[in-house]
């Protein structure tokens, strides 16, 4: 039986998990496509995986960091610290999940790598997936808010409202995944037949539940469709109305005078809102990837190439990985005033007494001016 990247593979034909590409069963079909579909899953699991690991811990540490900083006080940034929070957890447990039985075929052969699978490795990979998911739609309905619903921003978009969202979504994101607790389960020597063969036995199997029409039922219209695709709609659609909003309330400022406190509000909220933009596109993109071949590969369809779809989902799921790592990048890219504060973090840049003054000026006047501004 392959074993190579057991968490993103399926142990039978009637098998299931979200993230599975069905290797364990590739064996059975022969040919060179299916070799490169291996080769693949390998290069991505073993390779390219733990290199976007280590870049994203680092990434996400210093988004941390930065977020938390005074002069960064916001609902917005209580979101994104909590979103880094959940994709480091993301990048741990896909490389003791996943990289981990790439790099040491034999790591299943062991009892105590077993038991942290089945109880622990598996079941906390998916709740961080599903909740760093969900922290991305806390923030988009947040910033939606704030450039939609004027009005009711200051009594919704403030840092205690945060601090909520991200306990309700975290404690949902848990109780929702319970299932993957009960989708393996550890196997010592004694559950092993007598008269089976003396070559090692891999320590962990999928339940009864995992591997059955229950299990089946529930990654698929309960983890994939409700957990993963309904968010993917829901931020579309508002990043949608954000951008049309922005556009109507930048056109109707356009010939008007403004203070120049208005003005730099306006900017710094504009800049802020090209960042959160930045990053949910990003997330629409790797997690739809990863969610459309992840729908190919769970329903079989009798026309899909076996090798091909296996091959498309080597990359797919490494879309998770990307979109847990590379937040700290599109920071960088897209927000100047979280690179002004993440060089502040490292004494590159001094804060003098102008810049200082301004600032104080521009975040007392946000509120005042969001309703002129339309950010």
């Amino acid at each position: 039986m392959n074993t190579t990247s057991l968490l993103w593979t399926t142990s039978g034909p009637d098998t299931a998990s979200h993230l599975s590409s069905g290797l364990m069963n590739s064996t059975a079909v022969a040919g060179p496509d299916m070799t490169m579909a291996l080769q693949l899953h390998y290069i991505m699991s073993a390779i390219v995986g733990p290199i976007l690991c280590i870049l994203g811990f680092i990434g996400n540490l210093f988004s941390v960091a930065v977020w938390c900083r005074p002069s960064m006080k916001s609902s917005t940034a209580r979101y994104l610290t909590g979103q880094a929070l959940a994709d480091i957890l993301v990048l741990l447990m896909f490389l003791v999940c996943d990289s981990a039985q790439a790099w040491s075929p034999n790591i299943i052969y062991s009892l105590s790598y077993g038991i942290f699978f089945s109880y622990i490795g598996y079941p906390t990979l998916f709740f961080a997936v599903v909740l760093s998911v969900w922290i991305t739609v806390g923030l988009t309905v947040d910033r939606y808010i704030m450039v939609c619903w004027i009005t009711s921003s200051k009594k919704y978009c403030n840092e205690k409202r945060a601090y909520l969202g991200l306990a309700l979504i975290t404690i949902n994101s848990f109780i929702i995944n319970l299932p993957h607790f009960a989708s393996f389960v550890h196997v010592t020597p004694e559950d092993t037949p007598t008269n089976s063969s003396t070559e090692p036995q891999q320590t962990f199997r999928m339940t009864e539940f995992g591997g059955g029409a229950g299990g089946q039922f529930y990654e698929f219209w309960i983890h994939c469709i409700i957990l993963i695709l309904i968010p993917w709609v829901s931020v579309l659609t508002m990043n949608i109305m954000i951008i049309r909003k922005i556009g109507q309330s930048n056109k109707k400022t356009a010939d008007r005078k403004s203070r120049d406190s208005v003005k730099k509000c306006r900017q710094s909220e504009n800049q802020i809102t090209r960042l959160l933009l930045t990053v949910t596109f990003a997330f629409l993109v790797f997690i739809g990837l990863q969610c459309i071949i992840q729908c190919f590969e769970m329903q079989k369809p009798e026309w899909a190439d076996r090798a091909q779809v296996s091959s498309a989902f080597a990359f797919a799921k490494t879309g998770i990985v990307f979109n847990s790592s590379l937040n700290f990048v599109f920071y960088c890219l897209s927000g100047r005033r979280f690179r002004k504060e993440f060089l502040r973090l490292f004494g590159l840049v001094k804060k003098d007494a102008h810049s200082s003054s301004n600032e104080d000026r521009t975040r007392s006047s946000t509120k005042r001016s969001t309703s002129s501004t339309g950010m």
